[in-house]
């Protein structure tokens, strides 16, 4: 007579999803880990989190120090290099921004945060064809507290991030730029509530933004945004919410493009 299946067959699904949220927490703002601190911050069972970070040691996908704690091991640095240079990510973003942007016929832009600098960098755009029109160029830095492709990646990260990049000196860049960090704080939390930012001539005179970010598969954390931005003379509140609705409709396609799944955010306010 054949056994019954059990709740063992789904065991190894489980494991697996916990040791790579083990791995993901080891990015460039928090490259060592202690035991205790993962298991605070993951909120996982000790005997089930010892045992994965031991698994991951004896495999070289993680190094424990001589302080106990850990940081990534040579294994994850090879397959990182494979990643790195087996995908392009300019080959799988353009299409998507250049044809976010000739939907709207507005400057699309992709970006990715630089956290040791405060800053997020365009990697990939798309401009419009309108004479009258908002100019950017990939490989352009601009400050995470300021403009909606920016303050997006910055909404979701942890507090102790946000509020070191907070604290980072920060001029004024246009007519709109929000110099309050109270004030700032409040537009991340409202960011992170309805899943998408929108700005007003905050990093460049003359033009207003809407942004969605890139999330993990917790969907807690941002990796990337996807922005829009057009002159303040084409704003009316209709083409407000149609830019919304196709930026987030670009940003879940992104994150599915580069494997990541998207919660469904709402477009209207």
């Amino acid at each position: 007579m054949a056994r019954p299946r059990t709740d063992g067959a789904l065991e190894a699904p489980k494991v697996l999803d916990k040791a790579l949220r083990v791995l993901e927490s080891f990015e460039l703002d928090t490259p060592v880990w202690a035991e205790v601190e993962l298991r605070h911050q993951l909120g996982m069972p000790s005997t089930t989190l010892n045992r994965i970070l031991r698994s991951l040691e004896q495999s070289g996908y993680l190094l424990r120090r001589e302080d106990g704690r850990y940081q990534l091991g040579i294994a994850a640095v090879r397959l990182g290099n494979r990643a790195s240079e087996a995908l392009d990510l300019t080959a799988v973003l353009n299409p998507i921004v250049r044809e976010l942007s000739v939907e709207l016929n507005e400057l699309a832009m992709f970006a990715v945060p630089e956290f040791h600098a405060g800053r997020a960098r365009y990697i990939a755009g798309h401009e419009s064809s309108s004479k009258l029109r908002v100019t950017s160029e990939v490989g352009v830095s601009v400050p995470l507290r300021a403009g909606a492709t920016a303050k997006v990646l910055l909404a979701y990260q942890p507090d102790e991030l946000i509020e070191r990049v907070l604290a980072m000196p920060f001029e004024r860049l246009a007519a709109g730029t929000i110099m309050d960090v109270d004030m700032i704080r409040q537009q991340l939390a409202e960011i992170r509530r309805r899943g998408w930012a929108f700005s007003w001539e905050e990093t460049y005179d003359g033009a207003f933004a809407v942004a969605a970010p890139l999330l993990d598969q917790d969907g807690r954390y941002a990796f990337a945004s996807i922005g829009v931005a057009t002159p303040i003379s084409r704003h009316s509140p209709e083409f407000e919410e149609r830019i919304r609705e196709v930026t987030v409709a670009a940003a879940q396609s992104a994150a599915r493009a580069l494997g990541y799944g998207l919660p469904s955010f709402s477009a209207g306010v």
